[in-house]
């Protein structure tokens, strides 16, 4: 886990009504052709009965992750519904991910017809990292 990582863990532990896994393993299924991905985190938020997929780089380079966002179905979504208790089945997904600030109009471009995706800039954590004041934040959503 990097310096980011750990930062964004600290931003999203801020919430107490929050179970957080980070790197969580979602094996290949070959059979059902899904699965075969490692989250930086899943976050089951007991307040907003949503379960949110996140994902941190500090990469200029996000052609990468957002195709594994535009896969989150068979990647993330399916895997974990089929893994997690039938007590969250009726949960919403959503994906955060949180990107250096240059990067966050790209970004938002390609993903803009993605309702249940969110992006957050690393600016928002700074207070971690050392470089700024902290403000509460409830919400994993922009």
């Amino acid at each position: 886990m990097d310096i980011y990582e750990e930062a964004v863990l600290h931003y999203i532990a801020s919430n107490n009504k929050r179970f957080i896994n980070p790197q969580f393993n979602l094996d290949y299924d070959s059979k059902k052709d899904i699965g075969g991905s490692l989250p930086d985190f899943v976050v089951l938020d007991f307040e907003d009965k949503t379960i949110y997929i996140i994902e941190v780089t500090k990469a200029y380079d996000i052609k990468k992750l957002l195709s594994k966002v535009s896969e989150r179905k068979r990647r993330w979504i399916h895997p974990i519904r089929e893994t997690i208790d039938s007590n969250f089945s009726e949960w919403d997904y959503h994906v955060t991910l949180f990107l250096r600030e240059d990067r966050i109009k790209y970004a938002k471009d390609k993903l803009k017809d993605d309702t249940d995706v969110s992006i957050i800039s690393l600016k928002e954590i700074n207070c971690f990292l050392g470089n700024s004041t902290f403000e509460r934040k409830n919400s994993l959503k922009n």
